[in-house]
């Protein structure tokens, strides 16, 4: 089969979310023949296979990348369309129907998980181009990179989402199971010894927690870095220095208002380009995703790296 501009290859992860995938499936399948936009699909069988299926579409020739799923299985499609040898990825399109628990980069947007008006956007949206995040690490004397779409967490934001993860495999996949774990880990999580730089600041201090932003949420619904912009060619920077058991108290309170930035013992800027140095046992996080690397992290913003479609 010739693939066109017209086609779409669907990326759906049907362990992503609550709700029912095929019900789902079924009518963006019948909206799509309505339209008479023809499309392949794949469903995801295990951890990190969109990003596979992302590369295997491109390689035939596909331009156009929808994804049913969450956060996960699009930081998963973003890295493995930037794992391929295209010399140019300004053209491609991606659409999102989210079906997530956190959901964060469709909150950006506005996207629901009422897949019918998710799909809707789909087919009257519009088309903005949208910057991608690369860290560059060590692994074993390996420089290897990792793509992002939203965020990256340093110290307490990926022991969060390490331990998130865990209370998952026991309880399942809900909503609140990230501030569970914020709960459960920020009163004993020790500070580690970091170095930044980059053009706007550099830092020598101890470093509670970091979250270095394309897009504001993370978390499900937290604004650690509330400015952050997907399409302004920068990156923002939020750090926590090495806090007292009030300013843990008074921090958490200001997650979810967009007021974190206010908090004294919070550092923040932008940049395009970053360096972090920090000790070997720091976890790094991208998009929710435990990145197994070690510092130092370079860490970059690609601006208008690809397309979206958005409402």
């Amino acid at each position: 089969m010739e693939i066109n501009s017209e086609h779409w290859a669907i990326i759906i992860n049907p362990k992503s979310g609550k709700k029912n995938f095929r019900q789902q499936q079924k009518y963006l399948f019948l909206m799509l023949k309505h339209a008479g936009i023809p499309f392949d699909y794949r469903m995801t069988k295990f951890a990190n296979h969109a990003s596979k299926i992302a590369r295997y579409f491109l390689q035939k020739g596909y331009r156009n990348i929808m994804i049913l799923g969450g956060d996960g299985t699009m930081s998963e499609v973003i890295n493995g369309i930037f794992s391929t040898d295209l010399s140019d990825t300004s053209s491609l399109k991606i659409a999102l129907i989210p079906r997530g628990t956190g959901n964060d980069w469709a909150r950006f947007w506005g996207l629901t998980t009422d897949y019918k008006k998710s799909i809707e956007v789909f087919f009257k949206g519009k088309i903005q181009p949208i910057d991608i995040g690369k860290v560059e690490y060590d692994m074993e004397g390996v420089k290897e990179s990792h793509y992002f779409i939203n965020s990256i967490g340093l110290g307490l934001d990926a022991a969060v989402v390490n331990l998130t993860h865990r209370l998952k495999e026991i309880f399942g996949s809900h909503s609140f199971m990230y501030t569970l774990a914020l709960l459960g880990a920020v009163f004993r999580y020790k500070a580690h010894k970091i170095r930044i730089f980059s053009d706007e600041k550099n830092i020598k201090d101890s470093m509670f927690t970091m979250n270095v932003a394309n897009g504001c949420y993370s978390g499900g619904g937290m604004k650690q870095n509330p400015n952050a912009l997907p399409y302004d060619g920068l990156m923002d920077v939020m750090m926590a220095k090495k806090p007292t058991l009030w300013d843990i108290i008074t921090a958490i309170l200001r997650l979810f208002n967009g007021k974190l930035l206010e908090h004294p013992v919070i550092e923040s800027f932008q940049t395009k380009n970053l360096l972090v140095q920090c000790d070997k046992t720091a976890l790094m996080e991208a998009d929710g995703i435990i990145v197994n690397g070690f510092s130092p992290f370079n860490i970059s913003i690609m601006p208008h790296a690809i397309q979206m479609i958005v409402p």
